[in-house]
């Protein structure tokens, strides 16, 4: 990235020093220098389009999602796609489980969280016949909604309980303890 930087930056600079120094009023040369770095922003924002596009060809995944889908990738082993869906998955249920504005400040702090969301597959149907005492039919409904997420994701059901780990761990580092607490407390059983 570095690099990329120099190799368009480098070339500019010395054409406005080149034109800075060819002008014999001085008037031109601020002219010269705005335009220069009006062309300095838009060759970065470019370059940052290019490197978006490469990690996003490169993984299929956009780069907003990366941080918490290559933690997964690496830490447990699974596809980007299985774990973009899984965290997706998690980030559903906590959704439905947590207050809105706690939910929200989380939401505010995971760069893309409306893409994640997305990326969960659909569960049809909560559970039939769960009991639902105390809330505790709510949970078993998530987790079985979890397991059904995972499995369409080609995942053991198995696998939520070591998703669930990283995510927590990915938004403590995120939010701060406070809102990774919450987003455990969602996820588990009373």
């Amino acid at each position: 990235m570095k690099s990329l930087n120099h190799m368009l930056i480098a070339p500019l600079l010395i054409s406005i020093i080149a034109a800075g120094c060819a002008s014999t009023d001085g008037k031109n040369v601020f002219g010269t220098v705005d335009s220069g770095l009006a062309t300095v922003g838009q060759t970065a924002q470019t370059g940052r389009a290019v490197i978006e596009a490469g990690k996003t060809a490169a993984t299929g995944v956009p780069a907003s999602k990366a941080g918490l889908t290559n933690a997964l990738v690496s830490q447990l082993g699974v596809t980007q796609q299985q774990a973009l869906g899984g965290a997706g998955a998690i980030f559903q249920v906590a959704k439905a489980k947590m207050a809105p504005q706690a939910f929200n400040n989380l939401s505010q702090s995971i760069s893309g969280m409306p893409e994640i969301l997305a990326a969960a597959p659909q569960v049809s149907q909560p559970l039939p016949g769960a009991p639902s005492v105390n809330g505790v039919g709510g949970t078993v409904n998530s987790m079985a909604s979890l397991a059904s997420s995972f499995q369409q994701l080609n995942l053991s059901p198995n696998m939520v309980n070591q998703f669930i780990p990283v995510v927590v761990d990915y938004v403590k580092n995120a939010s701060g303890p406070m809102t990774a607490n919450l987003l455990q407390s969602a996820l588990t059983m009373p």
